[in-house]
């Protein structure tokens, strides 16, 4: 009796299973046939988009508000999907602000491909995700992922959602997910992932497809938002679409080779951290030219470092140097001059540490929510080491001081760089250490500089020795900066 029990128990077992494979590919086929069974498809019209961590200063909004605030338009933006390959192109232009702190609009081209090999889902995930992340890329990976299937409800509206994985390990060894959301007319309204980010952790990557409609023969959305991390990402308002364009393979040129040789893979150099004596238990590490410097201030009962490094090998490699030169006090504090993706790489590595994120108040709910995020899909020093992170936030000035040693934070505003941007100014030896007000000695200042002096004057702060995150060639003064501003 048991026997035929337990026989009874794997032959249903077998046809559920049966069942809920043949319920997936029914589902993919229903919404791939609502979708017109594409081989190709182009869309058009205007979007907009910001690079991870910035805001998109442009001609029409020159002020930074907040993360991702405001957004970069893209005119004339064309995207074409072949998914015989399957790869993607898109292309448009741009009025944007220009390099090295320049707020002087400037012409440019956007430019995205997704070419066969980058889409194959063996490769990395964030190089081909923008392909899998539209509805009809969602489609085909499912198609050929053995998708699963299921029902949820969002926003109050019920959805059949398909989940399939890329055969790619995220580098913890786990695997990528994907969900799309199908409606009751078999069109696909949204597609999520999660991406192991340094700063998100577990970004949560989400495309939102609304507005469908028939543009003379295809069916398409008109409106598509995409967000990562749950902060704005890119948009589009799509007013043209063709099905399977004879002309797909041409469509969206890609743009002229850059020359130059391309980078080498492999693990990267050691870093050879190097340290100037600014004072008494005060250094600033570097690494030589191209670097992005620290400097470490030692206090009674621990130690204050100016920025993390950009990246885990560096906060690593300062962190050791730390510990050399000021031995036996924890790292308490890690100041953050402000909130872009090349400031805020080491804090992962000082959030592991036990050390405190000291930020300017208007980037305090990004890094929060950004350093708290799960890292399930990471290998790095925070997931390996997982804490909580702490966050201080500083207004227009904050003060630290145990009686011997004093460090003051200021809010530096209006400036085009950032709205969450700060100094440090250390007054026993007049040092004054900023992220990205960069002066280069001959040359006048930039634009971001010439927006600092006035509120270095307005604060009165006696400076002499002015120290930059990315690293000069040669000791810098007040008078270099007074110099280059035409003091």
């Amino acid at each position: 009796m048991l026997n035929k029990t337990f026989g009874a128990a794997i032959c249903l077992a077998l046809l559920s299973g049966s069942a809920g494979a043949q319920d997936a590919k029914t589902v993919i086929a229903n919404a791939q046939k609502a979708l017109g069974d594409l081989k190709s498809i182009t869309y058009s019209g205007t979007a907009k988009d910001v690079a991870f961590q910035q805001c998109g200063a442009n001609a029409a909004d020159m002020t930074c508000r907040g993360t991702h605030d405001p957004m970069r338009p893209i005119n004339d933006y064309v995207r074409v999907i072949d998914l015989t390959l399957p790869a993607s192109r898109a292309t448009g232009t741009t009025n944007n602000i220009g390099a090295g702190g320049s707020t002087t609009v400037m012409p440019g081209v956007f430019f995205q491909g997704i070419t066969a090999q980058q889409a194959d889902v063996s490769q990395p995930w964030a190089n081909s995700l923008e392909l899998y992340i539209t509805p009809w890329g969602f489609l085909k990976g499912a198609a050929d992922n053995n998708a699963a299937v299921s029902h949820k409800k969002v926003d109050g509206k019920n959805y059949t959602v398909l989940t399939w994985s890329p055969t790619v390990k995220a580098p913890s060894g786990k695997s990528y997910t994907v969900n799309g959301y199908i409606d009751d007319k078999n069109t696909v309204d949204r597609v999520e992932t999660w991406l192991g980010e340094n700063i998100m952790g577990d970004m949560h990557i989400l495309a939102v497809y609304s507005g469908w409609k028939d543009f003379g023969g295809v069916l398409a959305p008109s409106k598509i938002v995409q967000t990562r991390g749950g902060w704005p990402f890119f948009e589009v308002d799509v007013t043209a679409a063709k099905a399977n364009p004879p002309d797909v393979a041409t469509l969206v040129p890609a743009p002229p080779a850059r020359g130059g040789r391309g980078g080498g893979g492999g693990a990267p150099a050691p870093l050879v951290v190097t340290s100037e004596k600014l004072g008494d238990q005060l250094y600033r590490l570097t690494t030589g030219p191209g670097s992005y410097d620290s400097v470490i201030v030692g206090f009674k009962d621990y130690v204050m470092m100016l920025e993390a490094g950009q990246s885990e090998q560096r906060a690593l490699a300062y962190i050791a140097e730390t510990k050399k030169l000021i031995p036996n006090k924890p790292i308490r504090y890690v100041f953050n001059t402000h909130p872009h993706s090349d400031h805020t790489g080491g804090l992962p590595t000082l959030v592991a540490e036990g050390a405190i994120v000291i930020t300017q108040k208007n980037n305090v709910e990004f890094l929060d929510r950004a350093l708290n995020t799960p890292r399930t899909l990471l290998n790095d020093t925070l997931a390996q080491h997982p804490r909580k992170a702490k966050i201080e936030a500083v207004d227009e000035k904050k003060v630290y001081s145990d009686g011997t040693r004093v460090v003051e934070m200021y809010h530096v505003a209006p400036v085009p760089h950032s709205n969450g941007l700060m100094i440090a100014f250390i007054p026993k030896e007049k040092i004054l250490f900023q992220g990205d007000f960069s002066v280069t000695p001959g040359e006048p200042a930039n634009d971001h500089v010439k927006a600092l002096v006035p509120i270095l004057e307005r604060l009165n702060i006696d400076f002499d020795r002015y120290i930059n995150v990315h690293t000069s060639a040669q000791a810098q003064y007040k008078a270099d900066v007074w110099h280059a501003v035409g003091k």
